[in-house]
């Protein structure tokens, strides 16, 4: 990268005023009094839930009131680790009528993602909600919807945004590389999985209420907690699970936070067995005014690390990889008259002061609409195999019925997207 190329001239962008607490506000133990302190409640407390629990259980600023999850050895850990002072639930409706509950946090399988955001904006609660946002279009359109509906604050769980990535996206906007016309995005495979029998349901899952709106199908481990990445309907492989962070600082970068593709082209092999996410895929989307092409590549050409995105411009090239912390910050960092993106450097900690101040976040829900949708429209242009015309307006394919009916599936019975 040429540290010598002049700079655009811009005017920098308005932060949102970050939220403190003086250290007179603070008890003996480094806490707000309960009083003070946002009331959390957390549906879905496996891994990367349990990981998000504990954020809240040691932050000075909130308190977790309350857990919920259909595996009830996960609810009950997670219960100890509140130091048993939340409330135990098993059906997340139940956690959401509960009035002293400022906040959720969900982490469920990706396929509950919009219809725990959706309900819980309903109920009157602040979200911060793990990516992706959706399995479909049409769900990520509808939590936009209930967002902005109930005036609710809603954090999607794309922390990259939150670390190096700013860096990563001012460099690019600041005109360091010159005109970008083509990023490309390298990611490892998805795994396979052999074909096999259904076992038993373990005691104390509730298998029904984990499959929620899905087609019912039998139950397999490799199927549910952690391996439900690997399935087309609840996770979408690497392309919708990583894919949602790395799309999301490719977007901040790029300036296309709120628009999409103008088409779509993917291809990809067919696997057979319980896993039916291809496990190379490559996927090219156009874009226009300004006109730029981006790739998603499984595995790609690897410019360092397990996974990333290469930027080509007409200057100079910039290559991030993993979680895009591979340079000194201080040499990303805008000067004055220059770009400035929002600035957040504890993604959760964003969210809670975003509750306080009830500013929208550094990831709020439209962005992370948009960024979901780019993984969504690859897979849809897998499965259907051929290339296809996007209006990023209206959110719909162009003359396309075939690949319209797929914005969405029909939900299991009772659940519905309203």
């Amino acid at each position: 990268m040429n540290e010598g190329m002049p700079r655009r001239q811009v005017l920098a962008a308005t932060l949102a005023a970050p939220y403190f607490l003086t250290s007179g506000a603070l008890g003996a133990e480094g806490k707000a009094p309960a009083s003070d302190r946002i009331a959390v409640g957390h549906i879905g407390v496996g891994g990367r839930g349990g990981g998000l629990l504990g954020y809240i259980v040691n932050t000075p600023v909130a308190t977790p009131v309350a857990v919920c999850d259909i595996d009830q050895a996960r609810c009950d850990n997670a219960y100890s680790r509140t130091g048993g002072t939340a409330k135990k639930f098993h059906d997340f409706r139940d956690l959401l009528d509960q009035k002293d509950i400022d906040a959720v946090v969900i982490a469920s399988p990706d396929h509950w993602h919009p219809l725990h955001t959706i309900h819980a904006c309903r109920a009157g609660k602040d979200v911060y909600c793990e990516k992706p946002l959706s399995v479909t279009i049409r769900e990520g359109q509808a939590v936009v919807a209930a967002a902005r509906r109930y005036d609710r604050v809603v954090q999607l769980g794309t922390q990259w945004r939150s670390m190096a990535g700013r860096y990563v996206a001012q460099y690019i906007r600041n005109g360091y590389c010159g005109t970008v016309r083509e990023v490309r995005c390298w990611h490892y495979p998805n795994p396979t999985h052999p074909p096999a029998p259904p076992p038993p349901v373990p005691k104390g899952l509730d298998y029904d209420a984990w499959l929620g709106p899905l087609p019912w199908m039998p139950y397999h481990p490799a199927r549910t907690h952690g391996n439900f990445r690997w399935l087309m309907c609840s996770g979408g492989g690497n392309i919708r699970d990583r894919g949602a962070h790395i799309f999301g600082i490719v977007s901040w970068a790029m300036n296309v936070d709120h628009t999409g593709p103008v088409s779509i082209e993917a291809t990809g092999d067919r696997p057979d067995g319980l896993f039916d996410n291809p496990v190379r895929m490559s996927v090219t989307y156009e874009f226009k005014n300004p006109d730029w092409t981006l790739h998603w590549d499984q595995p790609g050409e690897p410019k360092g690390g397990q996974y990333g995105a290469f930027y080509v411009g007409d200057k100079d090239t910039l290559s991030s990889w993993d979680n895009f912390d591979t340079e000194p910050k201080a040499k990303f960092e805008a000067k004055p008259g220059e770009i400035a993106l929002y600035r957040s450097t504890d993604h959760m900690g964003n969210f809670l002061e975003c509750v306080r101040t009830r500013r929208r976040p550094i990831m709020d829900v439209a962005i992370g609409h948009r960024a979901t949708s780019l993984c969504n429209l690859g897979n849809v242009a897998y499965l259907l195999g051929r290339k296809l015309a996007w209006d990023p307006v209206k959110e719909e394919f162009v003359a396309d019925d075939e690949a319209n009916r797929m914005l969405h599936y029909p939900y299991r019975e009772p659940w519905r997207l309203s």
